[in-house]
């Protein structure tokens, strides 16, 4: 995983989850952090690359109809 990637995350992390659960209306959607977190930790890990199985189910289409520019 890049860094770029990595720094995306983070930043998406910190606008919609911290800055959202600071605000008092928002205290009971975050605070079973276990309900949420964790899962979404869980998520994160096993997420290496996005669309990889769809990517390897194009590529393995032959390419016999001779429309495309390959």
């Amino acid at each position: 995983m890049s860094l770029y990637a990595i720094w995306s995350y983070l930043a998406a992390f910190w606008t919609t989850v911290v800055l959202n659960c600071l605000q008092p209306v928002n205290w009971k959607q975050c605070l079973p952090v276990q309900n949420w977190l964790f899962p979404a930790i869980g998520d994160l890990i096993h997420a290496t690359e996005p669309y990889a199985s769809e990517r390897r189910i194009l590529q393995s289409l032959e390419r016999s109809d001779g429309l495309d520019d390959y």
